[in-house]
């Protein structure tokens, strides 16, 4: 029972914060100041996982890093600007709906991959390619898409910056130093507080404009389910069509419909209104969901090839 209610942890911890953005926002206020700092430590403490010499050899990095652009940005990115251009209509969810388009591989995968039993390089080659690509695609996004909105939109490029280059930089210094072996003592504690605080605080910043509802969330929220559980059926069916062996199947559905809701919800609070914050928590439900749902399946099949070997 503790080995089951471990693997789920981040659900858990996730819908905890949900609940209490909802029935606690009082400390809303704080949660837009707190969010930032809780983002650098999530990424950064996920960073020191990477090896040692992760990135002293690019090039043999290179397939896994076209490989998840390829299906995060073009695949799943454009699938969610194309669709939202069509069917969101207010312009706040619109600019939120480009957010998330443009945010890299979500970090989760790291703990989905151990799930899945895939090769932790190709995970790890595919997060950290997604987030460099986030450097290419960030003021694109700002070129294309913000130049007719109020913004300096080169806020958002400087603020993506210290999201994951200032991570970057210190998660390598501290392994270098070493000091990651003792950060990771506690670093299952920090993770913890610090994805609680950032989905409480997107939550209870976002609930008042939640509790008007509207077609556009009912759009959001259809977009979402599609790029998540429909992109996985997808996506598979082309893998198995072409005789793919599941862990290669596996590699392309994580980039195709995981991205960093939390980053994105945090940039939307930090540069935006609290209401472009909704479609990156409509988008992190979903796919909290969607990951979870793997789990049990994944856990189900194995348990069930196990019974099948053994008669």
């Amino acid at each position: 029972m503790m080995i089951s209610l471990q693997s789920y942890r981040s659900g858990i911890i996730f819908f905890l914060a949900v609940i209490c953005g909802i029935i606690v926002p009082q400390c809303a206020r704080a949660g837009m100041f707190l969010i930032l700092p809780a983002l650098m430590i999530i990424i950064t403490i996920s960073l020191l996982r990477f090896p040692r010499d992760f990135f002293r050899h690019p090039g043999s990095l290179l397939y896994a890093s076209i490989q998840g652009n390829i299906m995060n940005y073009l695949v799943l990115g454009n699938f969610i600007i194309l669709t939202g251009a069509f069917l969101v209509n207010k312009q706040e969810l619109w600019v939120g709906m480009v957010l998330v388009a443009a945010m890299p591989l979500s970090l989760e995968a790291i703990t989905l991959g151990n799930s899945l039993h895939l090769d932790k390089r190709h995970i790890f080659t595919a997060l950290a390619g997604t987030h460099l690509g986030t450097l290419c695609i960030v003021p694109l996004v700002g070129i294309v898409f913000f130049q007719y909105t109020h913004l300096r939109y080169w806020n958002i490029i400087v603020l993506v910056l210290c999201l994951i280059v200032l991570p970057l930089l210190m998660s390598r210094v501290a392994v270098e130093k070493e000091w990651d072996k003792v950060i990771v003592k506690y670093d299952e504690m920090a993770m913890d507080f610090s994805y609680f605080l950032v989905y409480y605080a997107i939550t209870a910043n976002v609930r008042p404009y939640l509790a008007n509802g509207s077609n556009d969330v009912i759009s959001i929220a259809s977009i979402a389910l599609i790029s998540t559980f429909l992109f996985d059926i997808v996506i598979r069916k082309i893998g198995l069509y072409f005789k793919a062996p599941d862990d290669k199947i596996n590699a392309f559905i994580l980039p195709g419909t995981m991205k960093a809701c939390g980053l994105a919800g945090g940039i939307a609070l930090t540069v935006f209104s609290p209401e472009v914050a909704i479609p990156s928590l409509i988008f992190a439900v979903f796919t909290i969901i969607y990951m979870n749902w793997i789990k049990f399946r994944f856990r189900h099949l194995t348990v069930k090839t196990h019974i099948n070997h053994k008669i």
